[in-house]
């Protein structure tokens, strides 16, 4: 009896030991934001839009520099305001006066468009289009981030349950190993069962390293992803995951609706439009152009043909230019590309819908039946510790690492389907617990 509670305090001992050690060398010191510890998944998802985040950095960038351009495509149609001179000395002819020889000028400028015939509204328009699909894509990249994050804090649990259970096959596989030398030396073992341990014992030991290497090589990932590259996250809270959360059966529904409402379907809708405005920009290119032009002058040198004022009316009719055409059929082709995106977009929408529905529904059937896995192995596990504890025959190891595994297998299960289901969501919005009512729509 006192072996055998030997054998179990080092157990347990190891156990915390080896759990604390494979935690502290992912503790990374940062500075200015600190992420949450524990973290929880809120918390996680949350930094989807974080700004300093380089995807985020880059799209609003993007947002700024069509802003810009929008900017100087309206100062274009502004008024202009400007003054020219020049300051110049000149020979008098014969017959002027020999004193007048100073011709230095002075202008006042004042310039405006007029009417171009629509080729201004359509490069705004254009930018206009331009600014909503850059928003639309800013907002496809933070639902993208969103999945990315919650796949990879998934991850980090799975690889802390595996980490845990391997830790405890680790621990059953040396006290074995250990026992066996020791009877070996008794006589009461053989040289080849104490070999045969130490094999088992090496081959858990190395799933055990491959364990502990995944717990930072997953926070590292996740740390990357969420924008805190310099602080990997210790403690990971596990979500509640409500296994019994409404799904509709109705995938026609579901499809229909991620063809209309999702996001992605929203982006290529608009990415279409824009292109198709740029058709209506290339086709204005060559308008003809009305300019007004108010010019006020001084003159220190007077003669009959200068002007102390002039107001111009200026056009501009092009008759014939290949670059126009050129730059037409360049944004047809764009159009049509659009256009073929979005065909291909419907086409893969009915399998994508189908394949994450299906991935819920049997990502929940794995779970249930984990979960009467999990219940079995904690009841073996009692009257494992209940024979140990009257000092019977008892495979108390076995028990405790056949609960940790299905423990394990149980909580993956419940990720996966919080992912597919989060992943379908995405995709048709609401619909995800809807049936069309077709009497209200006749």
């Amino acid at each position: 009896m006192l072996i055998l509670n030997s054998i179990i305090f080092r157990f347990l001992v190891g156990l915390n030991l080896v759990v604390c050690i494979s935690f502290f060398p992912t503790i990374v010191i940062a500075e200015g934001n600190q992420l949450p510890e524990p973290l929880t998944l809120e918390a996680a998802l949350a930094t989807a839009s974080n700004p300093d985040h380089y995807d985020i950095s880059l799209i609003n960038q993007k947002i700024s520099e069509i802003l810009a351009l929008s900017g100087i495509e309206k100062s274009e149609l502004g008024i202009n305001v400007g003054i020219k001179g020049r300051i110049r000395k000149v020979g008098p002819s014969d017959s002027g006066d020999a004193d007048d020889d100073n011709d230095s000028a002075a202008s006042l400028l004042v310039s405006k468009p007029i009417y171009d015939f629509g080729v201004s509204d359509a490069r705004l328009n254009t930018l206009a289009l331009q600014h909503q699909v850059m928003l639309m894509e800013k907002q496809q990249v933070i639902e993208r981030r969103r999945l990315s994050i919650m796949g990879k804090y998934f991850d980090v649990l799975n690889a802390d349950n595996e980490f845990i259970s391997e830790n405890e096959s680790l621990a059953i596989g040396f006290i074995r190993y250990d026992h066996a030398r020791e009877n070996l030396e008794l006589g009461s073992s053989s040289e080849i069962d104490v070999t045969r341990l130490q094999a088992d014992y090496e081959r858990i030991r190395q799933r055990f390293y491959q364990a502990q290497n995944r717990q930072r090589l997953t926070r590292m990932s996740l740390a990357e992803a969420m924008g805190y590259a310099q602080q990997l996250p210790t403690l990971l809270e596990a979500p509640e995951v409500d296994i019994d959360k409404p799904l509709s059966d109705d995938i026609e529904y579901m499809i229909n609706k991620a063809l209309t409402s999702s996001n992605e379907s929203k982006l290529l809708n608009g990415r279409s439009r824009l292109a198709e405005s740029s058709v209506r920009q290339a086709d204005a290119i060559n308008s003809p152009r009305l300019d007004f032009e108010l010019e006020i002058s001084t003159f220190e040198r007077e003669t009959s043909t200068r002007d102390d004022w002039r107001a111009s009316i200026y056009f501009d009719v092009p008759l014939y230019s290949t670059v126009r055409s050129s730059g037409i059929a360049l944004a047809q082709t764009r159009y049509q590309k659009s256009l073929s995106e979005i065909s291909r977009y419907k086409s893969q929408i009915r399998l994508r819908v189908l394949q994450f529905w299906q991935s819920v529904e049997q990502n929940r059937l794995i779970a249930q039946g984990a979960e009467v896995e999990q219940n079995y192995r904690d009841m073996y596990l009692d009257r494992s510790r209940a024979e140990y504890e009257l000092e019977f025959r008892s495979d108390l190891g076995d028990a405790m690492v056949q609960f940790s595994h299905a423990r394990t297998e149980r909580l993956r299960a419940l990720y996966a389907f919080e992912l597919a289901y989060n992943q379908l969501q995405a995709l048709v919005g609401e619909a995800i617990t809807q049936v069309e009512n077709t009497n209200e729509e006749q």
